[in-house]
């Protein structure tokens, strides 16, 4: 991804979290798959290997591979999918805007949380469209952080969530994810679905989704705080007070928040 900027990083602890990230969302990952035996998908933007991970072990015989920016990730990806008995995914380092497989050679294209990261993702969904089969399907997973709301809310959670927002958008699509109808759309895909998914986590008795939920947010949040505050100038003492009033939510019986995550499904008409 040629004008991606991996806000994340590459560290040994984000890799280990996007693994976890992968089993928070293995319900919405493995939703609807259409994938067989003998098929081919390619999972562009594969970070960690944590979601082929999962549709490997959930369909067994579909022929794996990614690619990715980062060799640190690549290297990881290997290893964690050697582990999992799943050595010949075809991994590779490489630029999603110009994707090292042939024309029309793999049956379906999977993509979570990759374009938020990019301006334009248009020459990327250009290239999935080359290298699908014709009838091939595309799944692409993305959010709209403005959907992000917190209850009971505070000056310094708004703050917080705005300086998330606005880092989003000075380096990538803060609001990809309602976009996907039109993008896929116009890069010449067919049958084009764009769905909304709303998650609301709140305190359910006998129930750890609230918890799960807000650790699972404080766990990719934290780690940009001093980003936030350097690159964008904003005052570190609040942005902590955001965080920990956002944490205090996950404790209260009143606490909820909510997320909408969209899905695009298309496939290649010829």
């Amino acid at each position: 991804m040629s004008d991606a900027t991996y806000i994340h990083g590459y560290s040994s602890e984000e890799q280990r979290r996007l693994v976890e990230q992968a089993e928070f969302w293995r319900d919405l990952i493995l939703s609807d798959a259409p994938y067989r035996a003998g098929e081919t998908l390619l999972e562009i933007g594969c970070g960690a290997g944590a979601v082929l991970g999962l549709l490997g072990r959930k369909f067994p015989g579909l022929a794996l591979a990614g690619i990715d920016q980062s060799a640190e990730q690549i290297a990881f990806a290997r290893a964690h999918l050697d582990s999992l008995g799943m050595s010949a995914a075809d991994l590779r380092v490489g630029d999603a805007a110009r994707l090292p497989w042939d024309d029309s050679s793999v049956d379906h294209i999977f993509i979570m949380w990759v374009l938020e990261h990019v301006e334009d993702c248009r020459p990327i969904l250009e290239e999935a469209l080359r290298t699908r089969r014709p009838g091939g399907t595309i799944r692409i997973y993305e959010t709209d952080y403005s959907t992000f709301h917190v209850e009971p809310d505070s000056e310094s959670c708004r703050y917080l969530r705005e300086s998330w927002y606005e880092l989003f958008a000075s380096r990538g699509n803060a609001v990809v994810g309602r976009q996907l109808g039109w993008l896929l759309t116009t890069s010449g895909f067919g049958e084009v679905r764009h769905e909304p998914c709303g998650f609301s986590f709140f305190s359910r008795e006998g129930s750890d989704w609230l918890p799960r939920g807000v650790e699972y947010v404080s766990g990719f949040i934290e780690p940009v705080l001093e980003d936030l505050a350097g690159s964008l100038g904003r005052d570190r003492d609040r942005l902590l007070l955001g965080l920990e009033h956002f944490r205090s939510i996950g404790r209260r019986a009143d606490g909820a928040f909510t997320i909408m995550v969209f899905r695009g499904a298309a496939i290649r008409p010829w």
